[in-house]
């Protein structure tokens, strides 16, 4: 079969992974893919498949079975263009909560408008897939119930990256001698909570160590933040680093103190390697993971944030387990099902 895929632009996302996984998925199984985009990157993603710029005539709909969209550019694009006698089924992906997205990253008045326009661009889709159950009860307010469904993420890993060599060095000379390093792969932002998880560094002893991989606009903020507490030889802001995943090897937990995700990623990432997880009760986290999997707290409250890092430490199975359900539930052959089902229904 034929599927195209239409994304603002080929970059490291959270969403392009997820589309990354899709096509690796598709392209393994036999079928023929091409990723559209609009806007140019400096560092783009592998995909394996043709890429095209959405430029001049577009998009010819009845050349593909399916066409499917990821995020509010993309979904605009088969709002205004699809044909009326389209023969490409038109799937849209919605990977947040949009009116609580939006209004964390944009503020009230221009998000609650762009969660409305949101909810207009899959007017013309004919399936809209959210990302587990509650996310597609949250949709169901406003889109139809027959027209919504669920496919939780996956992963799809080369395990076989490693750090390099200078990376490596940097990574453990911070952690030093005796320490328990803590990890977050994350855009540095208040909805990913690493306000609270430095304040629960606080109240951890000194040889918990946090390591930070990301950027954002909040950064600056963080880092005042570590200045105040006196904990500037204890975490380590180590910018946007390319496939991140590659150092979960090296963390003996994993902290995901998230205020809202679709699905985080980073937890699956976490699963393949093994790692102990400690994340906030998330309608994702709750749904899809038990306590023998993960340990959860609850948001915004450090001091259980930092007893959970520490009952984790002491788990022998916390990894294992969650690894298991990885495979069990939320593998790549699943994912493909789950989508090829989608597809063809």
């Amino acid at each position: 079969m034929f599927f195209s895929y239409i994304i603002n632009h080929l970059g490291q996302t959270g969403v392009n992974n997820v589309v990354l996984d899709l096509v690796k998925q598709m392209t393994a199984h036999g079928h023929q893919c091409c990723v559209y985009y609009f806007k140019d990157t400096p560092h783009p993603l592998d995909y394996p498949c043709e890429t095209r710029k959405v430029q001049g005539k577009g998009i010819d709909f009845n050349a593909w079975d399916v066409i499917h969209t990821h995020g509010l550019k993309a979904n605009l694009y088969v709002l205004r263009h699809k044909p009326c006698n389209c023969k490409a089924k038109c799937v849209a992906t919605l990977h947040c909560y949009a009116f609580q997205d939006f209004k964390d990253l944009y503020g009230a008045i221009q998000g609650f408008l762009l969660g409305l326009l949101f909810l207009l661009s899959v007017k013309k889709h004919d399936k809209v897939v959210t990302l587990s159950q509650d996310a597609m009860q949250y949709y169901s307010k406003w889109i139809r119930r027959e027209k919504l469904t669920y496919v939780y993420n996956t992963r799809d890993l080369d395990v076989k990256a490693d750090l390099t060599e200078k990376e490596k060095r940097e990574l453990l000379n911070f952690k030093g001698q005796n320490s328990i390093l803590i990890g977050m792969n994350c855009v540095l932002l208040i909805r990913k909570g690493i306000d609270v998880m430095l304040q629960a560094m606080r109240l951890l002893p000194t040889k918990y160590k946090l390591f930070i991989a990301g950027d954002g606009k909040e950064k600056e903020n963080f880092k005042k933040m570590v200045e105040i507490y006196k904990l500037s030889d204890r975490v380590y802001f180590a910018g946007n680093r390319p496939n991140a995943y590659r150092y979960l090897p090296y963390y003996d937990i994993y902290a995901l103190p998230s205020r809202s995700e679709g699905f985080p990623l980073s937890l699956l990432e976490a699963a393949v390697y093994q790692t102990k997880v400690v994340a906030s009760r998330l309608p994702i986290v709750e749904e899809c993971f038990s306590d023998e999997q993960v340990v959860k707290f609850s948001m915004p409250n450090a001091e259980e944030l930092a007893n959970s890092i520490e009952r984790a430490v002491k788990s022998n199975v916390l990894g294992s387990n969650l690894h298991q359900r990885f495979v069990d539930d939320y593998s790549p052959s699943v994912f493909y099902q789950k989508y090829l089902q989608i597809y063809t229904d």
